[in-house]
């Protein structure tokens, strides 16, 4: 290893150091029914995409695992988890985990107000959601999340946390008036691994069954 190399990892582990000392000062607590209107401010500074009004309800009335990270009485940052049997996903989710009757865990949010980002705040909210489904029940087997496919700031934090490419979703989301690419990332926890074959698989193998005879026709039509 050359000093500049030795220089860099060690300013970098000073970094992490510096922002873990700072993201635990930030109090850690649920969210509550009088956190909506911060919720739904921060979500409206963090995101393009609206949510409507039934998702913050559930946010702060326990209806999902919500967390907040506070900068004494003001919203810093904030995580919204769903744990629930993998049958009751979204079909594009049903093969993100080999197995069937297991628990998964989707991220729905991690969102940081811009004051408060690069200093670990959600590295800390990510960690402790890890830490409690870890051999605990029911056993989550995966944690999973969608993500614009252009959000590379979002890409790169979740990777470095562990999470790895699961799957590509053509126009999953509405911005707008426009519609824009998204992807799952998954995290295999509890002695879990991926399935052998992903849903984007099945379509894509779909849609070569049904659009290579096409081409054979219509280049068979061109002469």
């Amino acid at each position: 290893m050359t000093p500049s190399s030795s220089s860099s990892l060690s300013n970098n582990h000073q970094s992490h150091n510096i922002q873990s000392v700072i993201a635990d000062s930030f109090t850690l607590r649920k969210l509550q029914t009088w956190d909506r209107l911060a919720v739904e401010t921060l979500c409206n500074e963090s995101f393009p995409i609206q949510y409507p009004d039934c998702w913050y309800d559930e946010v702060v009335s326990g209806g999902l695992t919500s967390t907040g990270l506070f900068d004494g009485e003001h919203l810093a940052a904030m995580i919204v988890s769903e744990t629930k049997c993998l049958s009751d996903c979204n079909i594009e989710d049903q093969d993100i985990v080999a197995e069937t009757n297991v628990h998964v865990t989707y991220i729905l949010s991690i969102a940081v107000n811009k004051k408060f980002r690069r200093m670990g705040l959600a590295t800390r909210l990510l960690n402790n959601l890890m830490q409690s489904l870890t051999d605990n029940p029911p056993f989550t087997r995966a944690v999973f999340l969608h993500v614009l496919s252009t959000n590379s700031a979002a890409l790169s934090f979740y990777r470095m946390h562990g999470f790895e490419f699961h799957a590509s979703l053509r126009d999953y989301y509405k911005i707008g008036e426009e519609y824009a690419d998204g992807c799952t990332y998954v995290k295999y926890i509890n002695g879990a691994h991926a399935s052998a074959v992903s849903f984007s698989d099945i379509c894509k193998t779909f849609g070569n069954t049904i659009c290579m005879p096409l081409k054979a026709v219509c280049k068979m039509l061109s002469f």
